[in-house]
Formats: C-alpha cells, structure tokens, sequence
C-alpha cells in the first residue's frame, strides 16, 4: 500500500489525535475513514460568475448587428453614445 505523507499545522495535528485517542483508533486510521468520507460526498456545483448576464439589454440583435448599431450611434463631437 502507498505512502501518504503530509505536513499540517500543530493545531490540527493535536485535533486529531485527539479525536484518534477518543475513538479508540489510529490517527493512520481515522484520517483513513476521514477522506474516504469526504470522498463520498456529492461534488459541489461549478462556480458560477456574478458578472455573466449583468449587461443583458432586452434586445436580441446586438451581436448580429453590432456595426450597423455602433455606425448609428456615432456622433462626430460627443463620440459613441447609445441611443
């Protein structure tokens, strides 16, 4: 069987001993139990971005029409402004 080693804070190396001592088991065992655990649970949903969606205008052309709607909207002193 392979080898895990890992390096941990010494808070949460006495934790767990503590807990290995309470439960009457090996820490090897216990953290064995732990991620087989943590293994089982049900992969979290994907990340979302809050920014996808925030620019919706209502209008369903914009990306097929963008040039004709930006060469509308040019205006020679102000520059660009949305009508």
């Amino acid at each position: 069987m392979p080898t895990l080693a890992i390096q941990t804070e010494q808070p949460l190396l006495v934790a767990l001993e503590q807990l290995a001592q309470n439960r009457k088991t090996s820490l090897e065992a216990l953290i064995k139990e732990i991620l087989w655990q943590y293994l089982q649970q049900p992969p979290p949903p994907p990340k979302t971005y809050s920014f996808i969606g925030i620019g919706h205008s209502g209008k369903k052309n914009l990306s097929t029409q963008v040039e004709e709607i930006l060469a509308n909207s040019l205006q020679r002193k102000e520059g660009w402004s949305l009508p």
